[in-house]
C-alpha cells in the first residue's frame, strides 16, 4: 500500500533492478531473483519503508544511498540440513532485491534502520527545510 499525501510521491519505485541467476554450489539448484513486497507511508516527518524480507537475517542485508537512490538487497540461503543429501533440488538461495528513487525532500544521511522478525522498517526523515512550520503573524 502506498500513501500519498497530494503532490508528487517522495518516494518512487526504481524500475533499473538488476536481475542475475547463478549456481551457488549445488549442481542443479539455481539462485531466485525475488522482489520484496513494499508498503511506503509518507509523513509530515518524512517517509517510513516496509518491505518483507523473510529469511534475511542483518548480515546479509545491503543498504545504500548512490545519489538518490536508495538500494535494498538481502540473500536468503536455503541450509540443508547435514544428515540430508538431496538428489535434486530446484531452489538453494535467492536474492532480494529492490530499489527506489528518493525525492530532494529527504534527508537520505539520517536513514533508519530495523530488521525485525523478516520485516525491514526504513524511517527517512525529511530535510529541516521541507519540514511544515507555523509561521507566526506579528501585529503592526
Amino acid at each position: 500500500m502506498t500513501t500519498n499525501t497530494g503532490k508528487e510521491a517522495a518516494v518512487r519505485q526504481s524500475n533499473d533492478v538488476s536481475k542475475s541467476q547463478g549456481n551457488l554450489g549445488t549442481a542443479n539448484a539455481q539462485s531466485l531473483d525475488l522482489t520484496p513486497a513494499a508498503d511506503i507511508h509518507e509523513t509530515k516527518d518524512g517517509a517510513v519503508l516496509y518491505l518483507d524480507l523473510p529469511g534475511v537475517n542483518k548480515e546479509s542485508l545491503d543498504i545504500s544511498v548512490d545519489s538518490d537512490v536508495l538500494t535494498i538487497k538481502g540473500g536468503v540461503n536455503l541450509h540443508t540440513p547435514d544428515d540430508l543429501n538431496p538428489t535434486y533440488m530446484d531452489v538453494h538461495a535467492g536474492i532480494f532485491s529492490r530499489k527506489f528513487t528518493l525525492s530532494a525532500e529527504l534527508d537520505s544521511s539520517k536513514i533508519e534502520a530495523n530488521l525485525k522478525d523478516g520485516v525491514l522498517k526504513l524511517e527517512i526523515p525529511r530535510s529541516e527545510k521541507h519540514k511544515p512550520r507555523k509561521i507566526e503573524v506579528k501585529a503592526a
